[in-house]
């Protein structure tokens, strides 16, 4: 490995870390936070918006008519007011063409400091943690999480006084090679809230400079190379083989289609591509048809993708619905609340 950079102050943030550092800088505000929802609704039960004192919004709880109701309501939290609870139905209440309702908790955000810093703190440790809201507009309290509720806690749940929510590290978007799909990929994926890790072998000089999207690059396409980078890779890890060599591609797929605790794995290729890498894995003996299974190759939705703009739009798609739907395929607007409104 020739070296590697690491990208510290463009890093991709989320929400929370967001707030963390609104706190830090003295800005005050409301935090509102989703905790019940019923019928067709904007956002779901965990969503967050904060209104800062001097007009900003951080976050969205949906747009329209509701998001303005809780605006208004937050200023008078920011002005001094208590904490509250408030809640809308969309259509009685706002006029809205949902046909849902909504209830907030909307407190004071400097209220929550420490646990907005236990949480960045942990994400910056890669580290799961539990996110408790009470719904009496109490601080944020932040607690490790356990083992069991790893794997059991895909959404916030409301008990009768507190919204919980697993707060797990930032899902990383590993992309072996640098090259143009590369390029139209990270920029996208970081944009919807992936951090984004560029490994190339610095041969065409992809990494020189490093590129703006990319939180970390990391000069190797060697997989134990980029573990010893980045730590152990495993859970939230998306890693898009994307590389501008066959051969290379062979080599790193090689290496990681045994690693069933990636989050994805996935390679661009044709299909007959795909077709004759199955048939050399096969015969080395490192696959089985469960295994070959879990590799999603070609890569991204099938939309018909040609272009790497195109191809970006496929596999953050893709991306997006294995961490919304917990799996990778298309949605069915019937099932399904719509966009938020604008």
């Amino acid at each position: 490995m020739r070296g590697v950079a690491v990208r510290r102050a463009g890093a991709a943030v989320s929400l929370l870390e967001e707030l963390r550092g609104a706190v830090a800088a003295g800005r005050r505000g409301a935090l509102c936070t989703v905790v019940e929802v019923s019928g067709s609704t904007p956002r779901h039960v965990g969503a967050r918006m904060a209104v800062l004192a001097d007009g900003a919004l951080l976050g969205t709880i949906g747009g329209g008519r509701i998001e303005q109701e809780v605006v208004a309501a937050a200023q008078e939290v920011v002005a001094g007011g208590s904490a509250r609870r408030v809640r809308h139905h969309l259509v009685r209440d706002l006029a809205m063409c949902c046909g849902g309702s909504m209830e907030l908790v909307i407190a004071p955000l400097a209220d929550s400091a420490a646990a907005l810093e236990a949480i960045a703190v942990a994400r910056a440790e890669r580290r799961a943690v539990v996110v408790e809201t009470p719904l009496d507009g109490a601080p944020l309290r932040v607690r490790p999480a356990a083992a069991e509720e790893l794997g059991r806690r895909r959404r916030p749940e409301r008990s009768a006084d507190v919204l919980v929510e697993l707060v797990r590290p930032a899902d990383r978007v590993i992309l072996f090679g640098a090259g143009h799909v590369a390029r139209a990929i990270g920029p996208l994926a970081r944009s919807c809230g992936f951090e984004v890790v560029a490994c190339d072998d610095g041969d065409t000089g992809a990494l020189e400079p490093p590129p703006a999207w990319a939180d970390r690059v990391v000069d190797s396409f060697d997989p134990d190379d980029v573990a010893r980078a980045l730590g152990a890779l495993g859970a939230g890890d998306h890693v898009l083989i994307v590389t501008r060599d066959h051969a290379v591609d062979q080599r790193i797929l090689e290496q990681l289609i045994g690693r069933d605790d990636l989050s994805y794995l996935g390679m661009i290729g044709s299909r007959g591509k795909v077709g004759r890498f199955k048939k050399r894995l096969w015969a080395k003996g490192l696959v089985d048809d469960a295994r070959w299974a879990r590799l999603h190759a070609p890569i991204g939705l099938d939309l018909g993708a040609e272009t790497p703009e195109e191809i970006a739009v496929a596999v953050v798609a893709e991306l997006v619905a294995l961490r919304r739907r917990g799996e990778p395929r298309a949605g069915d607007w019937s099932r399904g609340a719509g966009h938020r409104d604008a």
